[in-house]
């Protein structure tokens, strides 16, 4: 059983939508949530004897936070982009290769108090296929 930290998390993430090695961290991150929910579709007939399902489509989603660093505006960036990102979310980096990545649109807000830093958060959606690795 091998289980780390998330710690050494990290988010990857390339505006021009080519992935590979144009993909950068963005910086100051500390939390990233995905959801991989599946629609389910009732098939349910006469006669059955409970509701019946069948699988529908994925729906990739989840949300990104951390702390306003004014050397990175990359997430403001990609919240104002026309055209879908590719997103990679990595549990830990000593093991990278298990992650899962696809292009995606992002959301940002920033939330400032006096009592700490600045903090900001996103949301993602998937705007075509989604892999898992391995």
């Amino acid at each position: 059983m091998s289980i780390l930290s998330g710690k050494d998390g990290e988010i990857l993430y390339d505006p021009t939508g080519a992935g590979g090695a144009s993909l950068v961290a963005l910086v100051s991150m500390n939390k990233w949530k995905a959801s991989f929910k599946t629609d389910k579709i009732n098939v349910t007939c006469f006669g059955d004897l409970n509701k019946v399902y069948v699988p529908g489509m994925k729906d990739i989603s989840g949300t990104l936070s951390g702390f306003y660093n004014k050397a990175d505006k990359t997430l403001f960036e990609a919240a104002d982009a026309i055209t879908p990102g590719v997103l990679k979310l990595v549990p830990h980096t000593s093991e990278n290769t298990d992650f899962w990545s696809g292009p995606a649109y992002l959301d940002a807000d920033i939330d400032t108090s006096v009592e700490g830093a600045p903090a900001v958060s996103g949301n993602f959606m998937a705007a075509g296929s989604w892999t898992m690795a391995p």
